[in-house]
């Protein structure tokens, strides 16, 4: 994760290459996309807290997956928890019309870089969840990612290749949150 912080840190505070676009019209919060290679997305998200003594509960709700649904409609739930700030997630995405329902599988960390600067950073990762797909998975921003493997005990309908594995579709290496308390 040491790997997509140093990234995120260089994309948290270059706008090269990003468009403005919001993802929740009800939200005042500025939203970036940018295209890394032509076919993968970078989503960023340049979060500002006014009231310094709400900081805190914002990057702690930020870090619940309860409130996941934040940025993010669909289903999302803590599969595993290394540690307090590095966790890995499941996140599926509802079923399209004519298309099987697909997931994916990240790694999130929540680091402060400054007393003022707090990251929350999600990559994907190529987990072995027993899905019956024999393709290979690999994510072209955070290389080391890759590196990491571990075995998972996934649902049935995964392990049954009901649901598609979608790590490219993620593969925008990571979503990032930068939070500044002014």
């Amino acid at each position: 994760m040491n790997e997509a912080v140093e990234l995120l840190k260089y994309h948290a505070t270059s706008m090269d290459g990003y468009e403005f676009f919001n993802k929740n019209p009800n939200s005042s919060m500025p939203f970036y996309n940018k295209k890394h290679q032509s076919y993968i997305n970078i989503e960023k998200i340049h979060f500002k807290v006014d009231d310094p003594d709400d900081y805190n509960e914002v990057i702690n709700m930020l870090w619940d997956p309860d409130y996941a649904i934040f940025f993010n409609t669909d289903f999302v739930k803590t599969t595993r928890v290394y540690n307090p700030n590095l966790v890995m997630i499941q996140q599926r995405y509802k079923k399209k019309f004519g298309r099987r329902q697909r997931y994916f599988y990240a790694l999130a960390t929540k680091v402060e870089i400054s007393e003022n600067k707090t990251i929350v950073v999600m990559t994907s990762a190529n987990i072995n969840d027993h899905n019956p797909s024999n393709k290979k998975y690999k994510n072209e921003i955070v290389k080391s990612a890759n590196l990491f493997k571990t075995d998972i005990d996934s649902e049935e309908d995964i392990r049954k290749g009901k649901l598609k594995k979608n790590i490219e579709g993620h593969s925008y290496g990571f979503l990032n949150v930068l939070l500044e308390k002014f």
